[in-house]
């Protein structure tokens, strides 16, 4: 059985959906961390208005993928927007300049999340792009120098992790998680952290996570991503010259269903990370 969580909300600071939504899963419901997005458009509303009234800890999103380059030179950048997504960056050529733009880009997003005054307890990726080996490297030689405690790990057990979350997976992530996991046997990991769970990621429901956290024995601690947002305060957004792919991510319902399990009373029977 699993006995301490770490109930993490990833892509604070992407949009208003996202920044009251999880002020609310901490302060009325057990959301215990949130992953910060250092180059989105709502990054200063989530300093100014979410992390002053929350209890949260907060990691660094790293984020290659969408959002405004805070790197200046970025190679991976066109007209300063960063919109390549995780298949991209794993079969781009990683030449030294892209490798550089990577590294000057992650420092520059954990630098202006620390110099807001923020005390950085994890890094973790936008579409998991930390888990490609290359970034990974980066990432975790940059957690070092920052004196950043928790990269995230998808270290999930495949064959467990299937019995109880097999039954509502997509093939899609079936897919992702095996490539997920492959690739992190190139990575270094600590293995102290489970992850839940890459089979219904982003469709996280207490009727998959609560068995599994019951009779899991993988880890004691496990951390569970989640997406809550109010997907009405997010219409703004769909007329936007955004990816597609971000335009169905808002607009699911899950987004909402998500934001409903930070207040099941079954966390109760676990002890959450502070």
């Amino acid at each position: 059985m699993v006995k301490k969580l770490i109930l993490n909300a990833d892509d604070l600071g992407f949009s208003l959906g996202f920044n009251f939504a999880i002020l609310r899963a901490n302060t009325e419901g057990f959301l215990s961390h949130a992953s910060l997005m250092a180059n989105t458009e709502y990054f200063q509303h989530a300093i100014d208005e979410v992390i002053p009234k929350s209890s949260l800890k907060i990691g660094v999103h790293a984020n290659l993928t969408c959002g405004t380059a805070l790197f200046s030179e970025n190679v991976l950048a066109e007209k300063g927007k960063l919109d390549k997504d995780f298949v991209q960056l794993l079969f781009k050529r990683k030449t030294k300049k892209v490798l550089a733009s990577i590294e000057k880009e992650l420092e520059l997003q954990i630098l202006r999340i620390k110099n807001a005054g923020i005390e950085i307890s994890h890094i973790d990726g936008n579409e998991h792009v930390h888990i490609i080996p290359s970034i990974n490297k980066i990432v975790r030689k940059l957690a070092k120098k920052h004196s950043i405690p928790r990269v995230r790990e998808i270290n999930e057990n495949i064959f467990e992790s299937w019995k109880y979350n097999g039954g509502t997976a997509k093939i899609s992530t079936v897919i992702k998680l095996l490539l997920l996991r492959f690739l992190s046997l190139f990575n270094k990991n600590d293995k102290k952290v489970g992850f839940y769970s890459m089979l219904n990621t982003c469709e996280i429901n207490g009727k998959n996570l609560f068995p599994f956290l019951k009779n899991s024995k993988s880890y004691d601690t496990v951390e569970v991503m989640l997406h809550p947002a109010y997907v009405d305060l997010d219409f703004a957004y769909y007329s936007k010259d955004i990816n597609p792919r971000y335009i169905e991510f808002l607009t699911s319902s899950h987004r909402i269903s998500e934001l409903e399990l930070c207040f099941d009373k079954n966390f109760e029977e676990y002890e959450i990370a502070k």
